[in-house]
Formats: structure tokens, C-alpha cells, sequence
């Protein structure tokens, strides 16, 4: 039960705001605040030095100095001896070296409370032996009644009593300081450490003690709040101290002789009325306990309110901030409150107060400074991420480059102001870097593809004949070519043809971290490595060779205009449902093609053929499918930022429309989908160079028996050597890359031996 009877128990209110981070000696010297130093509080708190007002509001004064002695005669110095010679109704009271009769000491004694009788039985030997009489008895009593102090337990003394409830508050197995919790059960006040060594249930009684007789545990008192507080067992309902098992054990040894039957039983039921009473006993403790710990927070916060602006208005005039001060004492009040403020403790107090103040306002600095800073850096993160949204879709830094910058993080890092405001209004004036800084970098990585592709033979040999014939090539010319396909490194070799699609290249697992994390329009690709794609030049050399444009000045855009598409001659005929078709390509398609397959042997080197007249006659008349799927979740806005951090599916992004008033939108200027998403091109179309025979191998009543030959492999896991049956290849692609409706081509692909 913590009853908070100890000197110093102010701070038993865990988890209130009157809890300290210190301890509350911290701040006063031991040595001025009591004649028995051994056992007052350091800090003066009321704990120690009115720990008896029982909830009264005066505070005997402790902290002064004692007044010397003066010198007596032999007749004062055994003033009693001589007071008893004179009366025979005085109290002989031996080794008693005091002026005062004993008869008047008596009547003295009796007005105290119990702490001040403990106080005196610590003074001395002399005043401990007569406080430890029989003859007082009655005055430790009378001290406990007045202040409503319930019976002693059974057995115990009143002194004994009195120490339990006021005598310390260190542990009484182990002297652990500020051990504010007494379990009346047990009649110990012990620390948690402790209880949790020496209790021993009433489950693992047997296991504990397998030599004793389980009776032993109806003979002696016992505790209830281990249950919880402790062993954290919830089927126990008793536990009892280890030393009281066996001290009753020893006990029930003399009863157990032959003959000794009826005076064992005798014993048994005189114990069982001793626990009996026991328990009714410590319910009126425990209701007591708990009147006096209110009494004295209430106490403790009284003091504390009429001392703070007295304290505080000292400070102030010593020179100190009058913030500063406030905010000091705002949740604490370091064990300085409890007390009178006199001339005395503010001398011994003042130092010690003073260091602490001054490291709060060090402590109290740092801290506006980190707030300061992260306000700055979170209203700059909210600029840069609002500009980069109204930017078309390109190669967009990552944040965290542009809050690195020397000038920016010097910002972010610079002294707060005191102002909140004022700590953040100089971020505006960063709007002008940021679009500065997103320049930069995409001038900076397109000169770096640039520097690439300057590197690679070709284009190198290209370049230098181009300038001998009086050709101008600008650094965007050699990005735009056709010829100019990239691939990176976390990519494996999917290729990305020309600048366009570089700058919307993200990495699918660095993606979907970011998205997590952050909008997905913050996307960086600053962790990406770029390298030229020796299949993809080498596919789009042999496309471009095949429609007779020259490779060293045709650019992507004039091969999009040409309306050819081709078969890959290194490819036969696939066979399907009782016909074969080949996949007719235009010249992106081809590219991925051969890309994707350059590493079989079949497919040394890229080798094409045109779709005859009539074959590309009758594909044009066919209705081009749909690219990307309506459904697929990567259709946004073009109008808001609605969707570019999560895109959605086309209807809806439609439907938003109207918000804008827009009735009729249009694909491309109004929304369009996430190329981010989206790298690859739309799937080649099957060509049946043999028609369909329409008959299925089997009848259609009988069910097709599921491939179990690992003969696919997903597009989206670039780099994977990961093979899959067809069944297993569309789950995969559904669990792991979200899309529900995959299909042959785009999301995933037929392996060729």
C-alpha cells in the first residue's frame, strides 16, 4: 500500500506534474536541515520536518540552528534526581540528562506526534532508552490518537508502529532510498526488488517450500498486491514473506511431539483469529493510508502555490529573466517549494538554484533551435514539393538534395529568432532557388547522358562526320536521336529510348519506398546509373537501316510518324489454337524485343523483316486496343495535384474532370497517365500468318489441364531470371506489382529456349 508516510514521500505521484527530474535532495544541503541528519530529508521538504503534522498546516521549524547549551552544576545536570527528591509523586526517569522535571517532559511528550517522539529517539542514547520504556507507552499512544493514527498492528510496538509508518523512507531489506510503498500484509516497507525476491505465492508454495506443511500459509498474515504489481501471476491471490514461512515453520516444530496434539490444534486456531483480525485491521490501514497520502499532496501543493511567486520574484531580482524563471518552476519545483522560504534556506539555496537555471536555459536553447529548424525545413519541404507538382512530368531532384544545399541547410541550421513567425517568413524568399535548383539538376544530368553518349564510338564517329559536313549537333540532337537508348543499372537492361523517357525513369524499389514515404511526385532518380544499351543502339541501328533514314540525324519522333511495323525475323511462327501468328512491331516495340531476348541463341544479332501491303493494311483496319488499360491505377490530373501522388483509374479521373468544369476532357492536355508507371510501350500485335482452325485440341466439356512448365517471365522485375507457369506468372504480377489484369506483352512474357 503506499500510503506516502515516509519523510520525503512529496513525489509519490508518479506520472503527475509534480514530479521532478531530480531527486529532491538535489538542490539542498544535508546538513542544515535537521538536528538528526541521519534520517531528515535533504531537501527540507515537508516529508521530513512536518512528515507528522499528520495533514496540519503549520511546519515546525527544524532548519535553525540548535541554541549551546549553557554550562550547569552537578545539581542541574541530574535536575531530575534533585526534581525527585523534592516531590515522591515525580517519575524517576535514570540517565535522563535534562533540566526539565519528568512529570512536565511527560506532558510535553504527549502533545508531540509520533515523527517528533522518533526525532527525540535519535538524539541520544539517553532519550532513546526512555522513549523505548514501557513507562511511555502512553505518550507514544496519546501522539498517535491525536493525530488519528490507526491501532497498531498485532504484535507489533508503538514504537515499532511508529517507525513502520514515519521512520524512514529507505528499504528495509535493502536501503533503497525513497521507498515510499508499505504492504501492511507483510509489515515491511520494501522496494519492488525486493518484494519480487522474497514473496512467494500461494501456487508456488509447494514448489518453494516442498519440506512445509501448506498449513503454515493460514497461520500468518499475508499480501494481496503482488498479484499485479509484481509477479504479474493473475491466478495467485496470496503471496507471504519467505522469512515469515519459516520463522512459523521453526514455530510449528515444538508442537509437532507426541502428546503435544491438542496444544498443536490450540495453537493453529489462536493463529488462524490472529490473521483473522489481521486482515480486518489492515483494511482500516489501508483507508487510512490512502486519506493520509491525499492529505498531505494537498499539503504539498498548498506550500508549493504560495512559495512559487516569492521564489520566482526573488530570482527576478537578482537579475534574472522573468521568463526564463517561470518557465523553471512551470512542471518542478525541485524539492524548494516544500518549505517556508527564509533568509537562511534562500542563502543555502540560491547557488544550486542558479546552476540549475542556467542548465535549463542551455537545455532550453537547444531545443528552440531544433524546433526552429524543423519548422524551416518542414515549410521548405511543403514549397518545394508544391513547385515540383506544377512542373510537367521530368527529371525532379529528391528533396533532400535541394534542403542539402550549403545556402539552404545553412538556413535551416541558422539561430531561432524567438518568433515563430520570424523563423519562418525567410523561407519565401528560397521560391526563386528552388526553380533555379531544379534547372541545375536537370541541366546537370542531361549533360551527363550527353558526356555518355559522346563516350560511345558511334555516336562519337557520328558526331565528328556530322560536324566535317558543316552540320551543327546540339547536345538536345543527340538526346533525341534514335539511336540514343539508355538502360540502368538497377533496371537490368530494360532500355529507355532517348531523354524523354530517361527523365520519367523510376526504380521500381527505390519507387515503392519513396511512395510510402513521401508523395510519389518527389520521386528521385539521383540513385539511378545510366549506361548506354549496346542492344537497343544495335536494334535501333537495324531498324533504322531497314526503312533507309539515317541513323546519325533521325530522331525518335520521325520514326513514330512512320507507320511500318515489322516481324522479327529470329523469331518462327508461334502456334495457337490450330493456327501460328508472328508479332507485328513498330520500332519501339522492336526495340524491347530484341533487348529482351538478345541473350538467346537465337538472337545474335537483330535481324527484321517488313509485313507485306496487305498484311499492314488489314492491322490498320484493325481497332487498336486501349494503352494503358482504363483500369490500371495510373491515370491523374493534369488541372490539380488530385491523383499525382496516388494516380487512380481513368473513370475516375474523368468523373474528376467536372470539378474543373470541364466536360469533355482531353487525353493528353487535360489528364494523362503516370509515365513514371508506365516505361514500357504497348504489347505487339499477333499477326495469324496461319489461321485459326477454331477447334480446341479438346472437347469443350473437358477442362484444360493447367501448364506446369516454367515458361514466363515478369516484365516488371527487371533483371530476374525468376521463371513462372502462366497461372503463376499473373499472380505474381497481381499480388506484387498491383495489377489485377495482366497480360502477354507488357506485364509479362513468353520465355524461348
Amino acid at each position: 500500500m503506499d500510503c506516502g508516510c515516509g519523510y520525503d514521500n512529496y513525489e509519490y505521484e508518479s506520472g503527475t506534474d509534480l514530479d521532478t527530474d531530480l531527486d529532491t535532495d538535489s538542490l539542498e544541503d544535508s546538513t542544515s536541515s535537521s538536528q538528526c541528519s541521519e534520517h531528515s530529508s535533504l531537501s527540507e521538504a515537508p516529508g521530513e520536518d512536518d512528515a507528522g503534522d499528520c495533514g496540519g498546516e503549520t511546519t515546525p521549524d527544524v532548519g535553525q540552528p540548535a541554541t549551546k547549551r549553557a554550562r550547569a552544576n552537578k545539581a542541574t545536570e541530574t535536575g531530575v534526581a534533585s526534581a525527585e527528591k523534592g516531590s515522591d509523586r515525580r517519575k524517576k526517569t535514570p540517565g535522563l540528562n535534562v533540566a526539565v522535571p519528568a512529570n512536565i517532559l511527560l506532558e510535553i511528550f504527549g502533545l508531540l506526534e509520533p515523527v517528533d517522539l522518533l526525532h527525540l529517539s535519535r538524539t541520544n542514547k539517553a532519550f532513546r532508552k526512555f522513549l523505548s520504556s514501557n513507562d511511555v507507552v502512553s505518550v507514544w499512544k496519546a501522539a498517535r490518537v491525536n493525530c488519528g493514527v490507526p491501532d497498531c498492528l498485532p504484535g507489533m510496538s508503538e514504537m515499532e508502529w511508529a517507525n513502520l509508518l514515519f521512520g524512514s523512507s529507505e528499504c528495509q531489506e535493502c536501503g533503497r532510498k525513497q521507498t515510499w510503498q508499505i504492504d501492511f500484509g507483510i509489515r515491511r516497507r520494501v522496494c519492488s526488488a525486493c518484494l519480487i525476491e522474497n514473496l512467494v505465492c500461494n501456487i508456488a508454495f509447494s514448489f518453494k517450500f516442498p519440506e512445509y506443511n501448506p498449513i503454515i500459509m493460514d497461520l500468518i498474515p499475508f499480501s494481496d498486491i503482488g498479484r499485479d504489481d509484481h509477479d504479474h501471476i493473475t491466478d495467485c491471490e496470496f503471496f507471504f514473506w519467505s522469512d515469515d514461512v519459516v520463522k512459523m515453520a521453526e514455530e510449528l516444530e515444538t508442537y509437532l511431539k507426541p502428546g503435544a496434539e491438542q496444544a498443536l490444534e490450540d495453537f493453529k486456531q489462536s493463529r488462524k483469529k490472529y490473521v483473522n483480525f489481521d486482515i480486518k485491521h489492515i483494511s482500516v490501514c489501508n483507508s487510512w493510508a490512502d486519506k493520509y497520502g491525499d492529505r498531505r499532496l494537498s499539503y504539498a501543493l498548498k506550500l508549493r502555490s504560495q512559495n512559487k511567486m516569492p521564489f520566482q520574484a526573488r530570482l527576478v531580482d537578482l537579475g534574472h529573466d522573468a521568463k526564463d524563471v517561470e518557465r523553471m518552476f512551470d512542471r518542478h519545483h525541485y524539492g524548494v517549494l516544500d518549505q517556508e522560504l527564509t533568509d537562511a534556506r534562500w542563502k543555502r539555496l540560491i547557488p544550486k538554484v542558479e546552476r540549475k537555471l542556467a542548465e535549463l536555459q542551455e537545455e532550453w536553447r537547444l531545443e528552440d533551435q531544433r524546433n526552429a529548424s524543423f519548422k524551416r525545413r518542414s515549410e521548405l519541404f511543403t514549397m518545394y514539393q508544391k513547385y515540383v507538382r506544377q512542373l510537367p512530368q521530368a527529371f525532379i531532384p529528391h528533396p533532400d538534395n535541394f534542403l542539402e544545399l550549403c545556402d539552404v541547410a545553412e538556413f535551416i541550421k541558422s539561430p531561432h529568432t524567438g518568433d515563430e513567425e520570424s523563423n519562418v517568413q525567410p523561407c519565401r524568399a528560397f521560391t526563386e532557388r528552388i526553380h533555379k535548383f531544379c534547372a541545375e539538376y536537370m541541366h546537370k544530368k542531361k549533360l551527363e547522358l550527353t558526356r555518355l553518349l559522346a563516350s560511345s564510338t558511334n555516336v562519337l564517329q557520328n558526331t565528328t562526320t556530322l560536324h566535317s559536313q558543316g552540320i551543327d549537333v546540339t547536345n538536345d540532337m543527340l538526346m533525341r536521336l534514335a539511336t540514343s537508348v539508355f538502360q540502368c543499372s538497377h533496371s537490368g537492361t530494360f532500355p529507355l529510348i532517348t531523354w524523354d523517357k530517361v527523365q520519367y525513369h523510376r526504380c521500381y524499389s527505390s519507387y515503392d519506398r519513396f511512395t510510402v514515404k513521401h508523395h510519389a511526385t518527389l520521386a528521385s532518380t539521383s540513385s539511378c546509373t545510366f549506361s548506354i544499351s549496346q542492344g537497343g543502339v544495335a536494334a535501333a541501328h537495324s531498324l533504322l537501316n531497314m526503312v533507309g533514314l539515317d541513323t546519325q540525324i533521325t530522331t525518335a519522333t520521325t520514326m513514330d510518324g512512320l507507320h511500318c511495323r515489322f516481324f522479327c525475323s529470329n523469331c518462327p511462327p508461334e502456334p495457337e489454337k490450330g493456327g501460328s501468328y508472328r508479332l507485328a512491331m513498330n520500332w519501339r516495340q522492336g526495340v524491347f524485343h530484341y533487348v529482351e531476348y538478345q541473350y538467346y541463341p537465337s538472337h545474335k544479332e537483330p535481324r527484321w523483316e517488313f509485313l507485306s501491303a496487305a498484311q499492314l493494311q488489314k492491322i490498320q483496319s484493325w481497332r487498336t486496343p486501349e494503352y494503358p488499360e482504363a483500369t490500371r491505377r495510373v491515370w491523374r490530373c493534369n488541372k490539380c495535384d488530385e491523383y499525382h501522388g496516388s494516380p487512380t483509374t481513368k473513370a475516375l479521373v474523368i468523373n474528376h474532370m467536372e470539378s474543373h468544369g470541364i466536360t469533355t476532357p482531353t487525353e493528353g492536355i487535360d489528364f494523362s497517365y503516370d509515365q513514371r508507371i508506365v516505361e514500357k510501350p504497348p504489347p505487339a500485335t499477333k499477326f495469324f500468318v496461319t489461321p485459326q482452325t477454331n477447334k480446341s485440341s479438346k472437347s469443350k466439356s473437358s477442362k484444360s489441364k493447367p501448364s506446369t512448365l516454367l515458361k514466363y517471365r515478369c516484365q516488371h522485375c527487371g533483371g530476374s531470371n525468376r521463371h513462372f507457369t502462366l497461372e503463376g506468372v499473373k499472380r505474381h504480377i497481381k499480388d506484387k506489382h498491383k495489377i489485377n489484369s495482366s497480360s502477354k506483352g507488357p506485364d509479362f512474357c513468353k520465355i524461348k529456349y
